[in-house]
């Protein structure tokens, strides 16, 4: 194998100061066209205690074929054909770039390592989001269009339609209309995106997935790095208060000093909107989709009241975890194995359920 296989962003040998210094690098070779192609990037979550075990657990999965400061060239093979992708580290949220086929060479290898991983998660997003993403970025560029969206409804989704909104619907869209398009059929039939793909003539072209894939077509890469840099900083915002939860024995006050019980103690989401009872009448259909990896196993709810209680079980890890409202908060309580990427997809839900504005914080 040579020594710059795989090298498709030209940067072999080179050692970055920062990740945005790397971003910087390659946004600037594509802007003067000394790169084509498009690659994908897809953010990990490290909430490893040691964060600096991450590249110790890549070394399990991948071949390093080259590591210069946080930069790393890793290598695997999926039915006999090599894999390439980089990787740069973070503390935080570490993130993979790579050329790999999203539908056979990305799931066994990348989104494997993220899913199985203990303490660390996946970069998701919820539907929501990227419909907010879409409001950002036309309000920056005046020219952008939307040439592809992918949108759902479900039959008992939340979100206002004013045409019959108990009609399940699917839409893929392409023409160069898209924006208006979208934006009429989020009106009139509540449906949201799924899949986005922002262009602006002569600057830029790329895609954002809800699986956290964001796609790189053409042109510079600082617009879409912008849009992924927002998550990040919003994941870490949930990751901090999700870990003021835990789970634990702890040692009884009243019986014997040798007897121990075990709590859960909640963090929690609020929804700055209230709940309303049409969210707690229709939360599980809409958890039970298979996007969010949940079955809810027992729900109880008083929709006169905007009280619920669920409890939903991880297809991943089969971990069961608890949901509970209380007043315009949902608290969630984790349990043994309740891992980062559980609690990423439950915010997620919640953001897309219940409010675009949710904020995670701490219970006090």
């Amino acid at each position: 194998m040579s020594e710059d296989a795989g090298d498709f962003l030209g940067v072999s040998d080179i050692e970055f100061d920062s990740r945005d210094d790397f971003i910087s690098n390659i946004d600037k070779k594509y802007r003067l066209e000394k790169l084509g192609g498009g690659f994908n990037i897809i953010a990990a979550v490290n909430n490893r205690e040691d964060p600096s075990e991450f590249f110790d657990l890549l070394k399990q999965q991948f071949n390093v074929l080259e590591r210069n400061g946080d930069l790393i060239r890793i290598h695997t093979t999926i039915d006999g054909e090599p894999v390439y992708s980089y990787v740069f580290l973070d503390e935080i949220a570490p993130i993979f770039l790579t050329q790999a086929n999203k539908t056979d060479q990305i799931p066994p290898t990348i989104i494997k390592f993220l899913q199985s991983t203990q303490d660390i998660g996946r970069l998701m997003l919820s539907k929501r989001e990227i419909d907010e993403t879409r409001k950002r970025i036309v309000s920056e560029y005046d020219n952008v269009i939307v040439p592809y969206f992918s949108a759902k409804r479900s039959v008992d989704e939340p979100i206002t339609a004013k045409k019959r909104p108990d009609t399940k619907r699917s839409i893929q869209y392409r023409a160069t209309d898209g924006l208006e398009t979208y934006r009429e059929m989020r009106f009139n039939y509540g449906v949201l995106p799924r899949i986005m793909t922002f262009e602006c003539p002569n600057e830029f072209k790329f895609k954002i997935k809800e699986d956290g894939t964001f796609v790189h077509v053409r042109g510079g890469i600082r617009t879409i790095w912008n849009c992924l840099q927002r998550q990040i900083e919003r994941v870490e915002e949930v990751v901090e208060y999700a870990n003021t939860g835990s789970y634990g024995e702890t040692e009884s006050e009243i019986f014997a000093d040798d007897d121990k019980f075990t709590v859960s103690k909640p963090w929690a989401v609020e929804v700055t909107e209230g709940i309303s009872s049409k969210q707690i009448e229709t939360l599980p259909s809409q958890l039970d989709d298979s996007f969010w990896e949940f079955s809810v196993a027992d729900y109880y709810s008083q929709p006169e009241v905007n009280s619920f209680e669920a409890e939903v079980i991880d297809e991943t890890t089969h971990e069961r975890t608890t949901l509970k409202s209380k007043g315009n908060d949902i608290r969630i309580f984790p349990r043994e194995f309740t891992d980062v990427d559980q609690s990423l997809r439950l915010y997620n839900f919640i953001t897309d359920h219940f409010d675009a504005d949710c904020k995670p914080k701490k219970v006090v």
